[in-house]
């Protein structure tokens, strides 16, 4: 790794001025030579090597169990916003997804008929009710007509009996409607429970999709507007899920410059300063840019101890690759 270098040059120029004038000048007077030295301001920069990288890369994945299709990229292959990058099976996750939802049709079924039986109960207790209240009332008259001798003890008894039967019976109606409403709120609180992770999970199913952000189905396209595929890790006909990326694209726009300052020199740097960057693969331009980046540490590398900056260029253009070698220049005048 090539060490900074600190240049300094100081230029100074003297002028000798000789005055002469039209008056006698007497001779005990003696003509000085005067000597003005003029400073040039300091030009002074710190040298460094570099190398292109970027900041921004996204690897291509999918969240869910699928087989890969066809993939339409290579390595090394530059793209552009809306290239098809890769195509998936997801059949896998539609099944899920389908049979989710049947699922879910039917706990809300088996919710909506667990309301009938109480229904149904309640009409019964009701009827029951209504009964019951007609016996009571035909039993008050018979008691009237029992008194005065107008019917006989048998029929009197007979009705007192029949209301008897009818309490009873309408007894156990409202104890099965408690015990049946119970039963069935129970039912109805785990099929809602069940209903509740159901929806949750066909939730978590789609979103996976969503995440994806598949178009026409089962296709991811590239989003960043230049960039380029800087590696593919599977191939055609692969299964492939969140722990496996198919491949790595990199954001050409979010290309910097990774320089290695000498740590003597690390005092004089800061972030805003002025830089230049040139590169022997573009001979004939310079790159102006600007510090962004001081690491808040220093590190160990060929011998030397150095501290990593990072600079990003005003001018970025197509010929500056990734991973090219550069050579920096920290302007420290500007500080």
């Amino acid at each position: 790794m090539k060490r900074g270098y600190l240049y300094a040059v100081v230029l100074a120029a003297g002028v000798f001025l000789v005055g002469c004038g039209a008056a006698e000048v007497p001779e005990s007077a003696e003509a000085a030579d005067m000597t003005e030295a003029i400073e040039v301001p300091a030009i002074e920069s710190v040298e460094a090597y570099g190398i292109v990288e970027a900041t921004d890369e996204q690897g291509i994945s999918v969240d869910f169990d699928a087989r890969i299709n066809k993939i339409y990229v290579k390595a090394g292959e530059r793209i552009s916003s809306g290239d098809k990058l890769v195509d998936f099976d997801i059949s896998v996750l539609e099944d899920e997804i389908a049979s989710q939802e049947m699922e879910i049709e039917e706990t809300e079924f088996e919710i909506r008929n667990g309301d009938y039986s109480v229904e149904r109960l309640e009409l019964d207790v009701e009827n029951s009710s209504a009964e019951l209240e007609d016996l009571k009332k035909r039993l008050a008259r018979n008691e009237e007509l029992f008194s005065v001798g107008a019917i006989s003890q048998e029929t009197y008894d007979t009705l007192t009996e029949e209301v008897g039967q009818k309490k009873r019976e309408h007894a156990k109606l409202v104890l099965n409607l408690k015990s049946t409403r119970a039963q069935v709120e129970g039912e109805q609180n785990a099929l809602r429970n069940k209903l509740e992770r159901l929806n949750d999970e066909l939730q978590r199913l789609n979103e996976k999709y969503s995440k994806a952000n598949f178009v026409n189905g089962n296709q991811i396209v590239s989003k960043i507007d230049k960039g380029v595929v800087s590696e593919v890790s599977a191939k055609e006909g692969d299964y492939v899920d969140r722990e496996i990326s198919v491949m790595t694209i990199v954001d050409l726009d979010s290309r910097i410059v990774r320089a290695d300052i000498a740590e003597e020199f690390i005092s004089r740097i800061y972030e805003g300063q002025k830089a230049e960057v040139t590169s022997q693969a573009v001979p004939d331009k310079v790159y102006s840019g600007h510090v962004v980046r001081i690491w808040g540490t220093s590190v160990k590398k060929g011998g030397e101890t150095i501290v990593p900056i990072e600079i990003t260029l005003d001018d970025m253009d197509d010929e500056l690759f990734l991973n090219f070698n550069v050579d920096v220049k920290i302007l420290l005048e500007d500080k």
